[in-house]
């Protein structure tokens, strides 16, 4: 579970109003892979078979633009498809597909077209990408109401040429950032554009038997005593940008200079909040000083790890000879936010602990260091046991520590 789990850790305009019901009660259902959280979506309109939709999981991403899945159409000679559960998306059978006539639809991107219809493409700093048509499709979402599912009506992207990096198991995204073409944009007239989530740790044994959705406008959930964090968007950008600060170890300040965390020009520096994002990943100048300081505090307190090799994304690793210890000994990590807002990462959360092949125990911290551009991500692992509340007209993100195996 963990390897895979390494294997998949790569850091990843105008509202519709045709949408056909009251989404108070809409809450789709989030499910995971190793790596992942999932949304589930039953989606289309078959009429001659039952049940009459077709269900897919795709990768829940609060930093991506727009709702996508592979089609049909991708496995035409001069197409691609990327290996997923199941086959892709048969458009051409599902009486709800609507293809966008080019330029005549607000969510047509001027000028890009195939053939008749609009066209988009979704790509991303790893090297996947979405290339396809633009389409009304009618997505049908658990609610809650028990006797039936509700149905909405939105603009998705149907993939002709589709490419993942990462080893993965999603027919595509669920999009939900501050683009126009994203889930929770789209549907703002009835989401009011809030929505939350509370995931269990991707690490823990227990999640399989966890449930946990996806809720918005009114059905989000009201709690007190929760941090409150702007966020920010720029230059059109997707992803919600927070203010982070500094970092501590065990409740010690350690001091790194807040510049190393800010925004220095497009695409440059700056730290966001991101769900598709597996571990979190920081600043180069400020990871140096996390690290150095981890190193330093685990030397202290606990003679029994003894440095080991990186695991693909993950840089700061042990290794620990029987008797196995798992989380004792290890610190938490408070991620300290402007404002006064602390994300306080429980030591089973800030950690990756596991048993090698060898009889060894491995002990890998879950931040590291990011690859390009100096943009922090705080990645869904470090989110787990969180809920989390926005609300986008007001700019704000509220957070506080939960069980999400209750789904708050």
């Amino acid at each position: 579970m963990i390897q895979r789990l390494l294997l998949s850790s790569q850091p990843k305009r105008i509202p519709s109003n045709n949408t056909s019901i009251d989404l108070k009660v809409i809450r789709p259902v989030l499910q995971h892979t190793i790596s992942a959280y999932l949304v589930k979506i039953n989606l289309g309109i078959f009429s001659v078979q039952q049940p009459t939709y077709k269900e897919y999981h795709l990768h829940f991403d609060t930093a991506s633009k727009m709702i996508w899945l592979q089609c049909e159409d991708c496995a035409k000679p001069g197409n691609m498809c990327f290996e997923q559960n199941g086959v892709p998306y048969p458009n051409s059978r599902s009486i709800s597909y609507v293809p966008l006539p080019c330029n005549e639809h607000l969510l047509c991107i001027p000028d890009e077209c195939i053939g008749p219809h609009c066209s988009y493409i979704a790509e991303y700093d790893e090297g996947s990408y979405s290339y396809g048509i633009l389409a009304y499709e009618t997505l049908q979402f658990e609610s809650s109401h028990l006797r039936r599912g509700e149905l909405v009506s939105v603009v998705i992207g149907c993939g002709l040429q589709n490419k993942m990096v990462e080893v993965t198991e999603e027919a595509g995204v669920f999009g939900m950032s501050w683009g126009t073409h994203s889930f929770v944009n789209q549907v703002t007239e009835h989401s009011q554009g809030r929505f939350s989530y509370c995931l269990p740790p991707l690490t823990s044994d227990g999640f399989q038997q966890a449930s946990t959705v996806l809720r918005f406008g009114s059905d989000t959930p009201r709690i007190t005593g929760l941090h409150r964090l702007s966020i920010r968007e720029y230059d059109d950008q997707p992803p919600y940008y927070v203010d982070l600060q500094d970092i501590s170890i065990n409740g010690r300040r350690l001091n790194i200079p807040s510049a190393y965390f800010a925004r220095t020009g497009p695409n440059k520096g700056g730290c966001i909040i991101d769900t598709g994002t597996s571990f979190t990943f920081i600043s180069r100048p400020a990871y140096h000083i996390l690290k150095q300081q981890m190193m330093q505090h685990l030397a202290t307190a606990d003679s029994s790890l003894q440095i080991g090799r990186s695991r693909r994304h993950l840089d700061l690793c042990y290794r620990r000879n029987p008797p196995f210890k798992g989380y004792n000994h290890l610190p938490t990590v408070t991620l300290h936010f402007a404002g006064g807002a602390n994300l306080v990462l429980q030591r089973d959360i800030a950690f990756i602990v596991w048993e090698s092949n060898r009889g060894r125990e491995i002990v890998c911290m879950g931040i590291s260091t990011t690859e390009e551009d100096d943009v922090s991500v705080i990645g869904a692992q470090s989110q787990a046991n969180h809920v989390f509340i926005f609300n986008l007209p007001a700019r704000v993100l509220y957070f506080g520590p939960r069980n999400c195996a209750r789904n708050p």
